[in-house]
């Protein structure tokens, strides 16, 4: 998954930056900002499914 786009997404989808997205998912800023700028490649399953619920298109992002 490319978490630099998925959070783009979800930060312009729900109108937030990345304080508010660490504060809705309980993921620390530093961890959101590694993702969001490719410092940080691959967060846990809860940290990625917290991110991902918050997506606009959830559902394809969880198809296998």
């Amino acid at each position: 998954m490319d978490w630099k786009q998925i959070i783009e997404e979800v930060l312009e989808y729900r109108e937030i930056n990345q304080a508010e997205l660490a504060r809705k998912t309980g993921i620390s800023t530093v961890h959101i900002h590694g993702l969001a700028t490719g410092k940080r490649l691959h967060p846990s399953f809860e940290k990625g499914l917290a991110i991902v619920k918050l997506h606009p298109d959830t559902k394809k992002l969880l198809e296998i």
